[in-house]
């Protein structure tokens, strides 16, 4: 895995529908610019909200961008435990389409989101990031990547 060439994705598990389609462009305009810079993984964490809609903007743009890759790294292997039907069916579709696949821990733990968000910062060197309010995971997901000298690319201003 290079880092150089690698970037992660952070962003809150809601995502008003009122701005989806704004973030969406904005997501796959970074994603576009990075890859004109030769950035070729992208790491998305598998969580609802944010983490899918870059999911599956990555699959989208592996039509076009046929070296392009989407490596999930996610927490825990329930991590769906919790997800309505359709979020389920778009979780398993995008971990069935993906590149690789990392489970860090067989079940859920209180330290499992936050070591992969570490995780996914420490092997990136770009972080973009729909960041809406300044505390939790997303918030600190940024300011630990900040903190590691990633370039933070915002969405969803």
């Amino acid at each position: 895995m290079d880092k150089d060439i690698t970037c992660c994705f952070t962003g809150h598990r809601s995502v008003p529908a009122a701005d989806t389609e704004k973030i969406t462009s904005q997501t796959e305009h970074a994603i576009r610019v990075l890859y004109g810079r030769g950035y070729r993984t992208f790491v998305c964490g598998g969580a609802i909200g944010y983490d899918q809609l870059c999911a599956e903007t990555v699959l989208k743009l592996k039509r076009e961008l046929k070296d392009i890759k989407l490596r999930l790294i996610l927490p825990c292997q329930d991590q769906d435990k919790y997800f309505s039907m359709l979020q389920k069916a778009a979780y398993n579709e995008v971990k069935l389409l993906a590149d690789s696949v990392e489970v860090m821990y067989p079940a859920y733990t209180r330290t499992c989101m936050h070591e992969r968000n570490k995780k996914m910062v420490n092997e990136s060197s770009v972080c973009i990031a729909y960041l809406k309010k300044n505390y939790g995971g997303t918030a600190y997901t940024v300011h630990f990547a900040r903190q590691s000298g990633l370039i933070i690319y915002r969405v969803g201003i």
